[in-house]
């Protein structure tokens, strides 16, 4: 008998090490993956806001030029060409009466005039035009907190409840929540666990909507049980 027992009881440690060894690891690898997508849904927010806030090079205008002066045709070369363009004619310019004078006249001698010359106005260097480049565009931060912002009226408060930013809680010990998400819920009046606690079905669809986060993830996360036991742990005596 006393055999048997111990058979049984190393069995029994072996089951309980076995079924240790599974669940442990399984959460850890949970808790990674989560955090992993968190990641990298915050560099994928990056780059857009990288490539939204790119400065528009501005190239520089080429001089154009100018077509050569006309060029008689050398008689060296071939008659026969491409160009159809007649030769200019050259027009002789005929020539002044002679007017016959007597000898003992004098003749006039008409100074010629000089015309002063005008200055020509100082030529002004072109003045750089700036081009402004939009800061908040359609991928960027501020425009996804804005428009985050801009939609807080949605959001059930009578139900959740209501908090100041004075009263915030860091977020971010919820599995699932990181910087970027966290400023997100901020920007739509979510401060505290106790809002993320109350939450029901309808708001738990409603906030994933808003925030633009990845369908079902704060139910897979499970926000509300974790905002629960944190607020028992940092409130439980008050509350």
């Amino acid at each position: 008998m006393a055999i048997t027992e111990i058979l049984l009881l190393l069995a029994l440690a072996a089951f309980i090490g076995w079924l240790l060894g599974r669940l442990i690891p399984a959460g850890r690898i949970s808790s990674l993956r989560a955090s992993i997508a968190d990641k990298e849904a915050e560099l994928e927010e990056c780059r857009r806001s990288a490539v939204g806030k790119a400065t528009p090079t501005v190239r520089p205008e080429l001089p154009r030029k100018e077509p050569p002066a006309f060029v008689h045709a050398d008689p060296l070369l071939p008659a026969f060409t491409f160009d159809d363009t007649p030769d200019p004619i050259d027009v002789e310019t005929p020539p002044a009466p002679v007017v016959n004078t007597p000898a003992n006249v004098p003749v006039a001698i008409v100074p010629p005039i000089v015309v002063p010359a005008t200055p020509a106005p100082p030529v002004k260097p072109p003045v750089p035009v700036d081009i402004p480049v939009s800061s908040a565009t359609g991928n960027s931060e501020a425009a996804v907190l804005n428009r985050i912002a801009s939609r807080a009226s949605e959001i059930n408060f009578d139900r959740i409840g209501r908090a100041a930013a004075s009263e915030a809680d860091d977020l971010k010990d919820i599995v699932g929540i990181g910087p970027f998400l966290e400023r997100k819920l901020h920007s739509l009046g979510i401060y505290t666990f106790r809002q993320v606690a109350n939450f029901t079905k309808e708001d738990i669809d409603k906030v994933n909507e808003i925030i633009e986060f990845f369908p079902g993830r704060i139910e897979r996360d499970n926000w509300v049980e974790q905002s629960k036991e944190f607020y028992k742990r940092k409130y439980g005596a008050k509350s």
